[in-house]
């Protein structure tokens, strides 16, 4: 669905970048992104204990947001939806090296 509702701002906005990004528009999602990418990896690192694992993971995330963008709500800001998409990437990864 994309709503933007919930992003605002001035100049080249988020809710302007999100709106590209929903079009398809892969520059619009990284620079919607790019502000968010050292914390998801930290966040990634705690969670797998391994740099190179985390930088899998957030990936691996930012590939999953690219390809769920249109399932973003716009209820709770950008920031907290990439962090579950990256837990969830991680646990998926820690289950494949524990199974």
């Amino acid at each position: 669905m994309c709503r933007v509702s919930a992003v605002t701002g001035t100049g080249t906005s988020p809710a302007e970048l999100l709106r590209a990004a929903c079009g398809g528009d892969s520059r619009a999602f990284q620079a919607l992104v790019a502000p968010h990418l050292r914390a998801l990896h930290l966040h990634s690192y705690r969670m797998l204990g391994s740099y190179t694992e985390a930088e899998d993971a957030v990936q691996e995330t930012m590939l999953r947001a690219w390809q769920g963008l249109s399932g973003f709500e716009g209820r709770a800001p950008l920031r907290h939806w990439l962090y579950r998409i990256s837990t969830t990437t991680c646990l998926k990864i820690f289950l494949t090296f524990t199974a």
